[in-house]
Formats: C-alpha cells, structure tokens, sequence
C-alpha cells in the first residue's frame, strides 16, 4: 500500500440554499461544500439530472456540418465506413454509430484496428485495404482521427467525405476532413468539453437524430455512452456526469442482447448498477477482446440481435478476460522484480521499464497499478519487432504525462494520448535516453508532490457506520474521475481479525475495533502479500452497500498512530509431510491430536464431529490437512485461519469426485441451506460440503438451477442465496449446456490442483508457509 498524507477536511458550514437543496442533510452538503461547490443551482444538477440542462448539440464544433453530411448519406444511400478504436471507448462509439445509423436505415460498415499490428489511429496501409473492399462514400471516424493528417488526405484523395469525431488533444492544425467534431476545440469551461469519444459521438447522433424527428430513439444509445464513460475514466463533470447519469438508467433496464448475456456472465445484478461495477467488472471483459483478441467482437456483442450469438460472444470475452488477468499479474510481479533489483529506477520522477516479452495489450492495466503504487507517472514498454518497442504511460491524478512526452516527440514513433495516459511506440535503443529526458522535463515543468496525497471527505465514529449513512452517501454518485468516491476515516483502532479471501487468496477482510468495542469488517483489495497493522491505527475507507442491500466498507489506506509493541519473534512453522501415505486415516490415528484441529471436507459430521471443513477453522497450534485442497485460494485461506506452528499434510481423496457424485452432494447440501438456514449462506459452507473449490460450486448450482432441481440461486460477496423448486420452476437447456462446460472445467481445474498438490516440491510449501510469519519453515519429508 503506498505511503499516502492524509488531508484531513476543514469542515465547512454549508449555505443554508444548499442545506435546502440538499434536503437538509449537513453530511452530504458539507461535503458539497468542500469539494468546492456553492450554488444551489449547481447542486440540484449535480443530484438530479432531471434538473440538470445540458449543452446544445450546435455548440461542439462542426457538430451541425457532420450531422448535414450524414443526413444526406443516410437519404441518398450512400454507403458508410465507421473507423474506430479497440479500447472501451472505441468500441462503444464505434457501437453507437453503427446501431444508430442503422436505426436510420443507413449502408454502414465498420472497422476497428489491430492493438498490436497496427496499434492505435489510421494506418495509411489498412485504410487502403478497406476502401478497396467496401468502397465507402463518407468515412466517419470515432475516438481516433484527429491527428491522422496522411490518411484523411489519402481518403479524400479517394474521393470520400471524411467526418472526424475524437476528444483526443489537437496538433497545431486540425487534418484536411470535411468536419473535425472534437470537444477540445471548445474553452476548456464548456460543459462538453470533457466528453470522451462514445460522448462525442452520441452527440452527432443526438444532432442527426433530431434533425430526422427520430429524437425518441435517442435514449436507446445511452447505455452505450455510460459504458464508455466509465471505461475511459473522462472526467465525470458538467454534461458528461449529466449522460452518465442518463447512460446508467438506461444500462439497469437495457434490452440490448449482447449487454444482458455479458451481464449474466459477469454475475451481475443489473438492478442498481453502478460505475464501480462497469469499471471492474464490465469495462475489462470488453476490454479484453481488444487486449488479446478482436475489438470487433466487443462490438458486435454490442449490436447483435441473435441471442445465442450473444451468448457465445459473451463466453469468449469471458476466457480472455481471465487470461489477461493472468498475464496482468505475471507482469505486474515481473514488474516489482525489476524494480527490486534495480532500486535506482525509483529515482527517476517517471519510472520506465521496459520488457520485451511482455504482452504489449497489458502493459496499460499494469502501469496503471503502478503508477497508483509509487505515486508517480510511469511508462511500460513491451516487444522489439523490427527494432520497435510498444506501451503506455498512466500517471497519478495531477500530473500532465501526455505534455511531458509529447515534449520529446523526436524520440517516438507512434504517440496519442490525453493528460493521464497515453500510448506510444520507439526504437528499442532509445529507452534509456527517453527514461532520463521525460524525468527531467516533469521535474522542471510540473510540481511533483512527495508523498500521494490522500483527501478525507468527513471522520465518523464506529457507531455511526450504518446502511442508512451509506444510502445517504450514495446520493453523490456516480463516483469517478472529477468526482472521487467519498472517504471516511475512523480514528484510534485496533485488528481483531484478518482473513484472507478470493478464489487465488489475493484478498483480505479485516475486523476492526474501536476503544468502545464497536467493530467493523473491512475489504481490503489485492492485500494478502501486504503487511497488517499494528498497535494503534486510523483507517480510511469507502462504504456503500451491495446488490442485497447490505453495508460494505472497502478499505482505502491506514496509517499507525503509535508504534507497535515489541514481541518476540514467532516460532518456526514446522511442516510435516505425510502426502505420499497410503492410508491417511490409519497414518492419522498415530499422531497426537491433542492440540490439532483437522482439516478434512465432506467427511459425515456424525461420524467425525470433530473434524472442521474451511468455514469452521480457527487458531489453533497444530492444522492437520487430511483432504486434499481444491484449490491453491483454500488452502492459503486455511493457513491463515488457523495461523498453526505445526501442519501435518496429507493428501486423501475428495470422497466424491465425479460430476454425477458432486451434482448429488452438492444438491443436498443446498437444500440443508434452504431447509435449516433460510437459504442463506457463506458460501465456504456448501464447499466444504462437497470438498471442491468456489468455481466447481458457483458453476454447479447454477448447472442444478438450469436443471430446474434449484429455484433461484445468487452468489456475490462470498454469500450464497437460494430458493427451492416451486410450480414456475422450469429447465433451461440452452443455459444448461453452457453451463455445463464452465462447471466440468471448473472441476477439471480442481483434479489438476490436487494432483499437482500430491507431488508439489517441499520447497514449494515453504512458499507458501512463509508467507504466515512465523519464521523459516522446517520441512520433515515422511519417512
């Protein structure tokens, strides 16, 4: 976690006019009030968007030309090449455009370039491939164009109108096309002028629309702007909060098909979806096409009308999304390592690395981690085809990296961009020369701040964390880039408990106590390798309540307010291992069990009742693993429950392993929920019921419910929610066989970890026991 200065709020006595607009609440008016606003007017736009108007279309540049250009395409049949971008942005302009106009019956096709052959802009080359193929009249770009001077000329050399709609930052003069929509040819203070492509684009379509009486049809685009705002990070102020605002109602009840089968892969409740959740969990599985795969398949999820088509679609994005979470964290790791071993890296004010065999569609997610990490801007860099290096630089809120690298042009290839990211290409041997001269030109041009700072909305009390505060807070939403998530801060805690979570045990969740023995439970991203306070500490933190309605406090930093007491250093983890025994119970009844809690799932309680599955487990000084783990998240979540100086490992068999034998437990397991706990549960629960990892049991009933032997079934946040069968309960067979697969792969997945736990190195186990410490591990091979 980096090392952040908290700014903790001078309260402000709010206005009694924005008291009033804001129905009286002194918590979200000072808020208001500190983050700079003053006029009741502008609050009741801000909360309300029906009290909010926005910017007339006939204001954004050349906005009236192009729509002019379009209707006379549309009317005269002319045919039409949308060229757009491969990232969130891109692809949702490029989605709008192409349902809009044809929602207008217009001729239209589409383009999207490579990321890595061809990266981002308009190739001169791949533009006279496409002109040859779809001999378009009117070229119209989104999200890209605007500096794209070659290839405008070469179209309209061609004999095509070209219209640009982009929002990315002007050369000294615009390109040769027929009109330029872009929002930075406005004053910086104009409502439209933060709009990122998709806002651009709906734009020229609210224009166009309007002009043909079809303005009724406009709000069916909205969700597509919502999903490219967000995806964009643009700063959420003025008209583009205003079409977030709009996109997001539209996105909770969209009928577009694509969108609702990404939705149900994602595992979404779209009732109350926020930005949040098209930031994390929407906006990269789109992304990820265009990461790894084809952008075009994010846009034809975005525009189909063949449901099974959509929920193909929806299953690939899936795969890759999870492959590029898994290569993310290979280069973030590799990242770190560098940085380790060279820590003179860090002394240079933007850091830049540079890796050839790094994917170059990944390095963004990865600076931007970073960037957030150390607190400065930074570039990653990636591949060396023809001598060429490709990547991006992200930079911290306050910082200008685009003006910085675009000062040092002579040096690149390829570049773009806007003030917080960029993407850019140069020769290989140029790195180290463009590592010192972009560092120096952000210390003379900008003010660096030392340490991050860390803005804090308002202190509360433990006692006063409730869902009602959480509801009153969520007012100020949606939260992003120009409106930051509001941070609480609770002082003079201690840690009661720590957890780690997550299907790979990337997570943890925290208890913290105040001095009146107030709690609270915290979420606490990507933290299992951080290290835990303690003593005395002050927390910072988001709270906001789920899909189900249920309070959640995510953890933004903490910081010590005294040092922590002295202990003796921890004894050493002694580890036993016992996986290659035959017989594992008969190996178990010679060991001294007197202070040993056993690990063991889905064994009869009535048999064993003192044996624990992995929602049961708690200190103890010795842990016993007698099943074999399902996955590398419970095994690491078992040791940190436990906390032992002693493990036995064994490695029995899952008494039921096939799918048929899994299905039955698992079923009966549901229904001992449904039956005995009001259908609500962890769902650790129904794993150690069955002995099988989170996937293999979010996939099975989910398989169970398409089967029509569940009713309902809702897992998010690690709680599980069922009903029974009833009357209206029906099968699926469409959903079925999808599931299926996901299921038979999941527990695929589990076969495969438990064979490679049975024979995995001991100096892989002391990998994995370190990370406890409690010192070296002592590793006593079975006789």
């Amino acid at each position: 976690m980096p090392n952040r200065r908290w700014l903790e709020p001078d309260p402000i006595a709010p206005a009694e006019t924005l008291m009033a607009v804001c129905d009286n609440d002194p918590l979200v008016a000072q808020i208001l009030a500190q983050r700079g606003f003053t006029q009741a007017e502008q609050v009741r736009g801000f909360l309300d968007p029906t009290q909010y108007t926005p910017a007339p279309p006939d204001e954004m540049p050349d906005c009236a030309l192009a729509s002019r250009l379009l209707k006379q395409a549309v009317e005269t049949h002319q045919s039409i090449l949308i060229w757009g971008d491969f990232d969130v942005d891109g692809q949702t302009s490029t989605a709008l455009l192409l349902d809009g106009l044809r929602r207008l019956g217009a001729e239209v096709t589409f383009y999207i370039p490579n990321r890595i052959t061809e990266s981002h802009g308009i190739k001169v080359s791949a533009l006279r491939r496409e002109l040859e193929q779809t001999k378009p009249h009117l070229l119209l770009t989104c999200d890209t164009g605007v500096t794209e001077f070659e290839a405008v000329q070469f179209a309209r050399e061609q004999g095509c109108t070209v219209i640009i709609t982009d929002h990315h930052e002007l050369a000294e003069t615009l390109p040769a096309a027929h009109a330029v929509v872009n929002p930075r040819r406005l004053p910086h203070t104009h409502p439209m002028s933060t709009l990122p492509g998709v806002g651009v684009a709906f734009i020229l379509m609210q224009h166009l629309f309007t002009s043909l009486d079809r303005q009724r049809d406009l709000p069916l685009l909205l969700d597509l702007v919502a999903l490219g705002i967000v995806g964009d990070v643009a700063m959420q102020t003025a008209d583009t909060r205003y079409w977030l605002q709009r996109g997001l109602e539209q996105l909770r009840q969209t009928g577009r098909i694509g969108l609702q089968a990404l939705i149900e892969v994602a595992r979404i409740a779209v009732t109350g979806l926020s930005a949040e959740q098209i930031g994390f969990q929407i906006a990269p599985r789109l992304n990820a096409a265009g990461r790894l795969g084809d952008a075009r398949l994010s846009v034809e999820l975005l525009t189909t009308r063949d449901r099974n088509r959509a929920a193909v679609i929806a299953q690939q994005l899936e795969g890759l999304n999870a492959e590029r979470r898994h290569q993310t964290r290979q280069i973030e790791a590799a990242a770190h390592q560098m940085i380790i071993d060279n820590p003179t890296l860090l002394r240079e004010a933007v850091l830049v690395l540079y890796q050839p065999q790094w994917h170059a569609g990944l390095v963004g997610i990865v600076a931007n981690s970073l960037a957030e990490r150390y607190g400065r801007p930074v570039v990653l860099l990636a591949g060396e085809e023809n001598g060429l290096a490709r990547g991006s630089a992200r930079a911290p809120a306050g910082y200008d990296i685009y003006s910085v690298i675009h000062a040092h042009v002579d040096l690149l290839r390829t570049f773009g961009g806007h003030t917080g990211a960029a993407g850019l290409s140069l020769e290989v041997n140029n790195i180290d020369k463009f590592r010192v001269v972009v560092s120096n030109t952000l210390r003379s041009s900008q003010r660096l701040p030392d340490v991050p700072a860390l803005p804090i909305d308002f202190v509360l009390t433990l006692d006063q964390v409730t869902l009602d505060l959480a509801g009153r807070l969520s007012r100020l939403a949606p939260f992003g880039e120009g409106n930051p998530r509001i941070v609480a801060a609770a002082m003079n805690l201690t840690l009661t408990h720590a957890a780690i979570i997550g299907r790979e045990a990337q997570h943890r969740k925290l208890t913290v106590q105040d001095a009146d023995g107030h709690t609270l439970t915290l979420l606490w991203w990507e933290s299992a390798k951080e290290p835990l306070p303690d003593g005395r500490f002050d927390v910072a933190f988001h709270l906001s309540t789920n899909s189900h309605a249920e309070l959640e406090a995510m953890l933004v930093d903490w910081r010590l307010r005294e040092a922590p007491a002295v202990v003796e250093a921890a004894p050493a983890l002694t580890v036993y291992d016992w996986r290659a025994v035959r017989d594992p119970l008969a190996k178990l009844n010679t060991l001294d069990l007197s202070d040993a809690l056993v690990w063991a799932e889905a064994y009869p309680r009535k048999q064993y009742p003192l044996w624990k599955r992995r929602a049961e487990l708690a200190p103890a000084a010795t842990l016993i693993v007698l099943t074999a783990p399902s996955d590398n998240a419970s095994f690491l979540s078992a040791l940190h429950a436990v906390q032992p100086h002693t493990v036995h490992l064994f490695a029995a068999d899952p008494l039921f392993k096939t799918e048929q034998d899994v299905l039955r437990q698992l079923l009966t397991a549901a229904t001992n929920v449904i039956d005995h706990l009001n259908g609500v549960a962890p769902v650790d629960v129904l794993c150690g019921a069955v002995a099988q990892s989170v996937g293999v049991v979010s996939a099975g009933l989910e398989l169970l419910a398409a089967e029509g032997k569940l009713g309902s079934v809702s897992i998010a946040k690690e709680i599980v929610r069922l009903t029974r069968t009833d009357a209206t309960t029906t099968s699926d067979p469409a959903a079925t066989v999808r599931i299926h697969v996901r299921f038979r792969e999941a527990l695929a997945e589990s076969h495969a970890y438990r064979r490679f736990y049975r024979t995995m190195p001991l100096d892989t186990l002391n990998g994995f026991t370190v990370t406890l410490a409690h010192g070296a591990a002592k590793l006593h091979p079975a006789d």
